[in-house]
């Protein structure tokens, strides 16, 4: 009698279809005990049957920051329970991953699966941080990988090659218009309706704003960075053009300086002048959706987590719901694809253990976490979108499916993958146009030339 060959690999995967397959037992797995002081998952203790614990333990890189580690927290302990391989879940200040994800692959001390966003994610890959997993796709696919939006998947890759997952995914960074139903319906105003337009909306917010009493009509979490703005831009221009993007479709050129993007500043700048939407420094905690959520703003365009944590932070003290970002002009429909993502680092040393967590962390169900236990938004699975428990979260999730399966524009990525250092260029001077200190007209120009001069640096090797 032979005895059958049983890999890791092979005893992982029937982990992951036997202990991680029905939505049902997840959801009362996701209500378990946290993990212990120290940041590693609890081990499976007392029951029958239990794995015995493994000599491999997979370090995580987790934000923690608005509930971005509470999924893979509560998924790390479940693959814990279900292998006997430790999950170390370290959290890493946001604003630091970068940065720390940088130092800690040339240092041989970074975690063995990473957290992303666009903007650094292309260029970490060409400095060989994250593993292609091509190869994997094609030998040992996650069970619902074809549930994952095309658009989503194309939006992750460079130059054809895989290397990440979809975490958060952010249809745009201005892609909802959260409205607070008490003010408007005080004021006799109409709420939002689907189809609505930026005139429309614009209409809205001069109407419902009262600066004399510090009420404002209407915000943006951005309108600085080339993703928050390029939703915004993408909603003006013809639909069947890509002249509203603010970078060309090559990633070369920066096309701030036309009339177009005229056109959207002196929309904006109206607002901004005459007290219809806030500047900065009437910014509350330095956030301009805290203005929102205090109650002196009637409509404020964010994220569709943005809608989420809204709920949550107001917590009843008004109502509130939430439009599609409204069309411009000429009925075209903006959107930007942004979001983050989940990697393993290219020199772990649990290539095949990293895999199948990997693929637990971007699944239907860890998308459906995120919305209800995160309180943010889904990953790139459409059944997450759908999911009904997601959906009465907020009826905007269900819209945002819409998009997603039409297939969203692309985010607004260098051909040198120099993101960081050409957004910030844009940003610092584009806030000068906003806050008043020149004019686009006067100051477009030199915008333009001082981006293209890093997008006309080389690819980093």
């Amino acid at each position: 009698m032979q005895r059958k060959n049983i890999t890791r690999r092979k005893f992982l995967q029937g982990v992951a279809v036997t202990g991680l397959g029905a939505l049902g037992v997840q959801m009362m797995a996701a209500c378990a005990a946290p993990a212990p002081a120290g940041g590693g998952a609890a081990p499976a203790t007392g029951a029958s049957g239990a794995p015995a614990p493994t000599d491999v333990v997979l370090r995580v890189q987790a934000a923690p920051e608005a509930g971005q580690s509470v999924m893979p927290r509560i998924l790390g302990e479940r693959f814990q329970a279900d292998t006997g391989i430790q999950v170390v879940i370290e959290e890493t200040i946001y604003g630091e991953i970068e940065t720390k994800t940088q130092t800690g692959f040339i240092s041989n001390t970074l975690q063995d699966l990473v957290y992303g966003h666009h903007r650094w994610l292309f260029i970490n890959f060409l400095k060989g941080i994250y593993l292609e997993i091509d190869d994997l796709l094609a030998t040992d696919p996650p069970a619902d990988y074809d549930d994952i939006y095309p658009s989503v998947m194309a939006g992750n890759s460079l130059d054809g090659k895989n290397f990440s997952f979809p975490g958060v995914v952010h249809p745009g960074g201005n892609i909802a218009v959260a409205y607070n139903i008490t003010m408007l319906e005080e004021k006799g105003l109409p709420l939002p309706a689907d189809g609505w337009t930026i005139a429309d909306w614009a209409d809205l917010a001069r109407a419902a704003a009262d600066p004399s009493a510090g009420i404002f009509g209407l915000g943006f979490d951005g309108m600085n960075s080339f993703h928050y703005y390029s939703n915004f831009s993408r909603s003006w221009g013809s639909p069947d053009s890509i002249d509203s993007w603010v970078m060309n479709g090559e990633g070369t050129r920066l096309l701030y300086d036309q009339p177009l993007h005229g056109e959207i500043a002196a929309w904006y700048r109206d607002l901004l002048d005459n007290k219809i939407a806030p500047r900065q420094s009437d910014y509350i905690e330095n956030s301009p959706g805290r203005i929102f959520v205090a109650g002196f703003n009637a409509t404020h365009a964010t994220t569709a987590g943005g809608v989420n944590s809204f709920i949550n932070q107001i917590g009843g003290k008004f109502e509130i719901d939430a439009a599609l970002l409204p069309v411009g002009p000429e009925g075209r429909q903006g959107t930007c694809y942004s979001g983050n993502q989940h990697m393993i680092n290219s020199k772990s040393a649990h290539i095949e253990e990293a895999w199948e967590l990997l693929k637990i962390y971007s699944s239907t169900e860890a998308g459906v976490i995120m919305v209800l236990d995160g309180k943010l938004q889904p990953n790139g699975h459409k059944s997450a979108w759908t999911h009904p428990d997601v959906v009465a979260v907020n009826r905007t999730f269900a819209l945002m499916d819409q998009l997603l399966t039409a297939g969203i524009e692309p985010f607004p990525m260098p051909k040198n993958t120099r993101f960081t250092e050409a957004n910030n260029v844009f940003l610092n001077e584009i806030n000068l146009i906003w806050e008043g200190d020149t004019t686009w007209e006067a100051h477009a120009g030199t915008i333009v030339e001082k981006v293209n001069a890093v997008l006309d640096l080389p690819r980093p090797e």
